[in-house]
């Protein structure tokens, strides 16, 4: 098995070189930081290079993903194709932020009132965005940047608030990933690779067998709704001055 990784990472080494490869890894859904870190310590970073690396690309994801993740899933969701999947998707991702929702919502105040309160950072926020960077911060298997930012979308935490909350989360679960790894000598940091890339295959496997048996009901009806008036509002009203 360590043949096996190291002629992988090599092969990866040759094609894109380390940094590259950690970066790209980084980008995507599953494997993020959690596996990109130490493929990139086992192809010769250093630590602190595999982390800086890892974390510029899950974090060069997290703008994108707050702008585009409730068009996407309310595309999908309209579409007879692929209806199933956005309900699907928006569903597991509505259930992660139940959490984090307000019980009782801000007042309604003036326009003046309004454009204060989206500057600055209420208790509401501060709530919204604790829990968010909480949830991304544990390095488990769909808690990292992408399920981070659909949560940070549906629970309408705004642009600005919610990529403060993404990146320090993800600076946390990048160092903890990074400690983790640096336990192990370097010729079986291999062990740290392969168990990131089980968990990531069972994950996978899990998550399209719930797909296959999902039967969307009246409750994902009005997830729709939802995710409708997310798209029309995705930043709950702070887009414009939240960007500021």
């Amino acid at each position: 098995m360590d043949e096996i990784i190291q002629t992988i990472q090599n092969a990866l080494n040759n094609a894109l070189g380390a940094p590259l490869t950690v970066i790209l890894l980084a980008m995507i859904p599953i494997t993020e930081a959690r596996l990109s870190i130490p493929i990139g310590m086992g192809m010769g970073l250093s630590p602190f290079e595999s982390f800086g690396y890892a974390l510029l690309g899950s974090s060069l994801i997290a703008p994108i993903l707050l702008l585009v993740f409730m068009p996407i899933i309310n595309a999908l969701s309209r579409t007879k194709v692929f209806s199933k999947l956005g309900k699907f998707l928006y569903d597991k991702f509505e259930k992660k932020s139940r959490s984090l929702k307000d019980d009782d919502p801000p007042p309604e105040t003036d326009g003046n009132e309004q454009k204060k309160r989206r500057i600055k950072i209420t208790k509401h926020d501060a709530k919204k965005m604790g829990g968010t960077a909480l949830f991304v911060a544990v390095p488990l298997p769909l808690t990292g940047i992408w399920s981070g930012s659909a949560v940070a979308s549906i629970i309408k935490l705004g642009f600005v608030k919610g990529l403060i909350s993404l990146v320090g989360g993800n600076i946390v679960a990048c160092t903890i990933i990074t400690l983790v790894t640096m336990l192990f000598p370097e010729n079986k940091r291999w062990i740290v690779t392969l168990a990131f890339s089980i968990i990531a295959v069972i994950v996978v496997i899990v998550l399209i067998i719930k797909f296959i048996l999902y039967k969307p009901d009246k409750h994902d009806e009005k997830a729709e709704v939802s995710a409708d008036a997310a798209m029309r509002d995705p930043d709950g009203g702070n887009d414009n001055n939240d960007k500021e």
